[in-house]
């Protein structure tokens, strides 16, 4: 008989073993075709929204960029290889691509949005996971949002200035409580150890910004820290600011580059490169399982030094120049 044994047999006749040989690499590849069919019903992996192509939005981009691909590969029932980000310009989409657009989101694994306009667009998206940076009306969102804060730390900023002014000792602030109040007192708690004194005065009004920036004359400071409010930095109240900083050879440090031309002698600002890096590696968690309910907001990692040298030279303060990542109206160092 040329036929084969009878499936009781432990022994494969030529035919079947043949076929056995064909088969076997087919059905090992059965279980990763299985979850490369499951990942495409999920959609797809992550999707970046970027608001627009503005200088701060692309830097946290390529920076996010780099991260991404600087990852390890992720193992895992979810993913098993890495697929490439798929990148949408808010600001250049079509009025009526806009329904698809919000389903194409809803049913990615992960959205990453850069800017406000981005993060406004999806607000209303409750299951999909949202990762967000750059984004300063990020608050109330739900419980399938996470991100980066704008805020750089007070005792990471405080750090910085005493790296970049070695003899800084004491540093004082205006501030308005209904503003800053959390931050002072968080600056209170995290003092950084080269510093001898923090000295902060409480303004309520426009009115009592002029009197209160005059007091601090008094307080031998050696640097006075900007803080973020429209309160002290209207025009009115940076011209008060330039002024004292000028005659009492106190350097103004602020939160922003764009107060640099008007009178502030250096800044500590946000490192959009570390950003986008820093979201990168938070969005490795996410579509490993991790919830976003789970992964707290968090405080930039990174910081930029950018000073006017000029301004430090005329009030005579020595400055750590090997900390400094820019120089105020010349290319960033690499």
């Amino acid at each position: 008989m040329n036929g084969c044994k009878s499936a009781t047999s432990p022994t494969l006749c030529p035919q079947m073993k043949q076929g056995h040989h064909i088969f076997a690499p087919l059905l090992l590849l059965l279980p990763l075709l299985g979850l490369l069919l499951a990942a495409t019903a999920r959609g797809e992996e992550c999707v970046l929204l970027q608001s627009s192509g503005l200088k701060p939005y692309e830097e946290a981009r390529q920076g996010f960029e780099k991260g991404w691909n600087a990852e390890p590969p992720r193992s895992g029932p979810k993913t098993i290889i890495r697929d490439s980000v798929t990148q949408i310009l808010l600001s250049e989409q079509p009025q009526e691509k806009q329904k698809s657009l919000k389903a194409q989101l809803q049913n990615a694994q992960l959205v990453v949005v850069i800017g406000d306009p981005a993060l406004e667009f999806v607000r209303d998206l409750k299951e999909t996971p949202i990762l967000y940076l750059l984004a300063p009306s990020a608050k109330n969102l739900p419980a399938n949002f996470t991100g980066i804060d704008l805020r750089i730390l007070p005792s990471r900023q405080l750090e910085a200035m005493s790296r970049l002014m070695p003899r800084l000792r004491r540093v004082g602030a205006l501030y308005n409580p209904a503003v800053n109040g959390q931050w002072v007192q968080e600056a209170l708690t995290n003092q950084v150890n080269s510093l001898e004194s923090l000295l902060f005065k409480k303004v309520f009004s426009a009115s009592q910004v002029p009197e209160a920036i005059q007091s601090l004359s008094k307080d031998s400071i050696d640097a006075y820290w900007l803080l973020p409010d429209e309160l002290l930095t209207s025009p009115q109240a940076m011209e008060e600011l330039r002024q004292f900083s000028m005659a009492n050879r106190v350097p103004i440090i602020s939160f922003s580059d764009k107060y640099l031309k008007a009178g502030a002698a250096a800044a500590i600002t946000l490192d959009m490169d570390a950003m986008g890096s820093q979201a990168a590696t938070m969005a490795e968690r996410l579509l490993t399982g991790t919830k976003p309910e789970a992964m707290p907001v968090e405080p930039p990692q990174g910081q930029r030094i950018i000073v006017n040298t000029s301004a430090f030279r005329r009030m005579g303060v020595p400055i750590n120049e090997a900390v400094v990542d820019e120089i105020y109206g010349e290319e960033s160092r690499p």
